[in-house]
């Protein structure tokens, strides 16, 4: 059968796999360190090539159930890295990223779900900072 795309986010004592996908994440591709100065005579450029350490991963839902909020809010409020499985084609991952997660915000999702610990949030947003990686 098919087998589906997952990402796993593990702490070292908590492997969790989401329960749902984000709606959209940012590509996963080394970036390029360069800057450009203006000259009297024209312009210099410099290069240090490209790099996946420094990148920032910025992953949206439109809404996620309590529990999956729960455990990225305990990751957040942990602030220790992370590794990063992002399975996307439903084969493992070529490669894991230890990260760190930066950024978590969302909003309760207000008509009847309520504000307490076990309401889902809409609009959530979280940015993974790529550390290293692994494989």
């Amino acid at each position: 059968g098919d087998t589906e795309a997952l990402m796993i986010l593990n702490d070292g004592v908590t492997s969790y796999t989401f329960s749902l996908l984000p709606g959209s994440m940012t590509v996963i591709r080394e970036d390029k360190f360069c800057t450009a100065v203006q000259t009297y005579e024209g312009v210099a450029y410099f290069s240090w090539g490209t790099s996946i350490v420094g990148k920032e991963l910025s992953l949206s839902w439109n809404a996620m159930p309590a529990a999956m909020w729960s455990q990225f809010e305990t990751f957040f409020t942990a602030d220790a890295p992370l590794e990063f499985d992002p399975t996307l084609d439903g084969t493992p991952s070529a490669k894991t990223y230890t990260v760190e997660m930066t950024r978590l915000d969302g909003d309760y999702f207000l008509g009847g779900y309520g504000t307490g610990a076990g309401s889902w949030r809409q609009n959530v947003t979280m940015t993974l900072l790529i550390l290293s990686e692994v494989t």
